[in-house]
């Protein structure tokens, strides 16, 4: 059977250690100045080099013919431990051996002298798995252990490790590895392998690993199981979604984004995780972006030439703030990615963020028969066309939209006072207003729609409208879309003339004689009849009215409470027939 290739080039002295030059520098400094600690915590992302440095560390202290900080490799504690055979150096699995029973075996056999050592190294992997008991089980070994024993833990989330473990020990945290570390490495690789590479298809692996140098052995190791090193031979084990691959959709998104939409769709479609695509393609326009406000910065990029080549030639095609609001777009469908929404409808809603504002149809509400686009003073022809037009209402001219004006303070704080003793709900919605005044006009410029459409209600815009009655128009905008306050319209019956209970069973005196024996018929026609039983004295005044020929609305007067006299106020109250059911 072969060996992996992250296991055959794991690295076997300092040297070897790739992008780890602050950890390597405190471990062989400490061991060229015999200040050996008793402790020591390593801290980083996985596949950083952090049980590699564990065990070379291991070597370098117990190596029989050392070379300065590095071990010899040859000895045979050296060979030993590289074998995984060393009983001097023991391993422990954190996540498997978390509980309390693992460390108290491991505090009985710490006071074993070294069998062939000068060390007894223990190399705790994970160890924030270990639980609270077990910590609190290792925390007095851990403060003092005996002289011959050197505790290494590991781990990928140090802030999980209790303070007091970490307090004894000396904390060395190991870095991400750059891309451009990690092309070196598979380059040597490649090359040491007999391997057949394009340049960018390992600048794509190095990428993809993430700052792991062991994931990138692995993907190397899977690419070239399926033969030659190429970007397309990425690209199909990857599921797409190549750097060359999302420059050309960034191209097309500004010359054709139907082809761009379709170049995104088929990315998808290979099989390429969503959250990986919006990374990737967040990683890019944060270049491209940098590059378009400052041109140096190119050379600190961990980019490729030809890719440097085409963030300079592409930044001068886009405005930065173009590219900042992609980059505002793509961080918010990447947080929807992440809590695993389906790809197209994740595709659909970032095409649909990337449409301009000024592309969007302005919103044009449907207009009511009872609105008037201006106010206009009643006059004796307007008054005799009001039947007219409340049966047939002419079509409403739209209000031309007019450019935004600067708000009036003192302006504001008048409207907001009446509005605030008027209707306090519609107090609250007016608070989000831009106020001022255009001409005879005032307006209330929205910055929210939900705002927007409460106020242009028909029931609230006529309140508005009869709230500012001395301005021409209350004009409610919001973007481009304006909306005038309507006016109530609707025509008003002629005031009824009042009666009295005293003369509800008398003839009323304004009548005309002609109209004088139409009512006394009337009435004598209806004694005549069979008598109704009425519910009540309003029912029979609404129905004898009603026989009169009035109108269906009338006016009643109710006498006020006893004790007044029959020449006071009286409190006036309007009835309609159809409350007498």
């Amino acid at each position: 059977m072969s060996v992996s290739l992250y296991r055959k080039y794991r690295p076997q002295n300092f040297a070897g250690i790739i992008g780890q030059s602050a950890a390597v520098s405190v471990l062989t400094n400490s061991i060229a100045k015999n200040r050996v600690g008793h402790a020591y915590l390593f801290s980083g992302s996985r596949g950083c080099g952090k049980t590699s440095a564990a065990r070379i560390f291991a070597k370098a202290i117990n190596c029989e013919d050392p070379q300065g900080f590095e071990p010899c490799g040859k000895c045979r504690n050296c060979t030993e431990i590289t074998a995984g055979d060393s009983l001097d150096v023991i391993e422990i699995d954190g996540a498997s051996n978390n509980g309390v029973d693992s460390i108290r075996g491991l505090k009985e056999n710490v006071t074993l002298a070294p069998f062939n050592s000068r060390y007894k190294i223990y190399i705790i992997d994970e160890v924030h798995m270990l639980s609270q008991g077990a910590f609190n089980a290792l925390l007095k070994t851990l403060e003092e252990p005996p002289e011959h024993v050197i505790f290494i833990m590991a781990t990928t989330e140090p802030h999980k490790v209790p303070v007091t473990i970490r307090s004894r020990c000396q904390h060395i945290p190991f870095h991400s590895i750059t891309p451009d570390d990690i092309f070196s490495r598979l380059e040597y690789v490649c090359q040491n392998e007999g391997i057949t590479f394009e340049p960018e298809a390992l600048r794509e692996i190095s990428r993809q690993a993430d700052g792991a140098l062991r994931d990138a052995l692995s993907l190397l190791e899977q690419v070239s199981a399926s033969g030659d090193v190429t970007l397309a031979n990425v690209e199909s084990v990857f599921g797409a979604g190549s750097r060359s691959s999302f420059e050309r959709f960034i191209s097309g998104l500004r010359e054709n984004p139907e082809e761009a939409y379709a170049g995104l769709k088929n990315i998808f479609s290979a099989g390429a995780s969503s959250v990986r695509v919006f990374e990737e393609l967040f990683s890019l326009v944060r270049d491209l972006w940098l590059v378009s406000k400052w041109k140096n910065i190119s050379d600190s990029l961990d980019v490729s030439e030809p890719e440097k080549k085409f963030l300079l030639d592409e930044s001068l095609k886009w405005k930065p703030e173009e590219l900042h609001r992609l980059l505002k777009s793509i961080l918010k469908i990447l947080t929807e990615a992440r809590i695993g929404m389906k790809t197209d409808i994740l595709l659909g809603m970032f095409m649909l963020s990337l449409e301009r504002e000024d592309d969007t149809p302005v919103i044009k509400r449907e207009s009511s028969p009872i609105i008037s686009p201006a106010k206009i003073p009643p006059s004796a022809e307007t008054e005799s066309k009001t039947e007219s037009k409340a049966e047939s209402p002419e079509p409403v001219t739209p209000a031309p939209v007019m450019p935004s004006q600067p708000e009036d303070p003192e302006l504001r704080a008048k409207v907001l006072e009446t509005v605030h003793e008027k209707n306090f709900t519609v107090y609250c919605a007016v608070l989000d207003a831009k106020i001022y005044a255009r001409g005879n006009d005032l307006v209330l410029d929205m910055t929210h729609r939900y705002c927007y459409g409460v106020l242009t209600q028909e029931r609230t815009s006529i309140e508005l409208a009869r709230m500012f009655a001395d301005y021409g128009n209350v004009i409610l905008r919001f973007g481009l879309s304006e909306y005038i306050c309507p006016e109530n319209i609707a025509v008003t019956p002629e005031p009824l003339k009042k009666i009295s209970r005293a003369k509800k069973t008398e003839n009323i005196s304004d009548e005309t004689p002609a109209e004088e024996s139409h009512a006394q018929n009337i009435m004598a026609a209806s004694e005549s009849q069979p008598a109704k039983q009425t519910p009540s004295a309003f029912g029979d005044i609404v129905s004898k009215l009603r026989s009169l020929g009035f109108s269906p609305e009338v006016i009643l007067t109710k006498r006020k409470e006893s004790g007044e006299s029959e020449n006071d106020t009286e409190d006036t109250q309007e009835l309609s027939p159809e409350d007498d059911d």
